[in-house]
């Protein structure tokens, strides 16, 4: 290698770290990308830690002439970690298992480590296959997120 200056052959650089520059920053680059960790690989999945129970539908005529579904449930959280912005969807099939409609829910409400969420869907002037007996409800979760720290 030579020296863009003068022309003068430079020897082969050679860099050395001492084992006490390692252990200063070995610990700060594992500082740095536990927040990167927790948000990528540590998250969580909300479709087994939360479990849906107790679904029943109801047809209800109280506040609406046409009539309206309503769904009502029992969210249970089977984890340790804190859910927030939980998202529910019902879909409805008919005697054939074809596809009728869906709706989603957006609870308000943080899901606590190991704890119980009642949930309320309504769904306005619902069509006649959505209120027969024959049709099959299926209630699952299609979202949500973990508190990060």
């Amino acid at each position: 290698m030579k020296c863009s200056n003068c022309g003068a052959d430079v020897p082969a650089v050679n860099v050395q770290y001492s084992w006490k520059q390692l252990l200063f920053i070995v610990p700060l680059l594992l500082v740095g990308f536990w927040p990167l960790a927790q948000l990528t690989i540590l998250r969580g999945d909300v479709t087994k830690d939360l479990v849906i129970r107790q679904v029943e539908k109801k047809l209800s005529f109280q506040d609406s002439p046409r009539g309206k579904l309503v769904v009502t449930g029992l969210i249970k959280n089977l984890g340790k970690r804190d859910w927030s912005g939980v998202t529910i969807e019902a879909e409805f099939f008919d005697e054939q298992g074809m596809f009728l409609d869906e709706a989603s829910e957006y609870l308000r409400s943080d899901i606590l480590g190991e704890a119980e969420e009642h949930f309320k869907m309504e769904i306005r002037s619902p069509g006649n296959a959505l209120t027969a007996e024959t049709t099959t409800l299926k209630v699952k979760i299609s979202g949500g997120r973990s508190k990060l720290f």
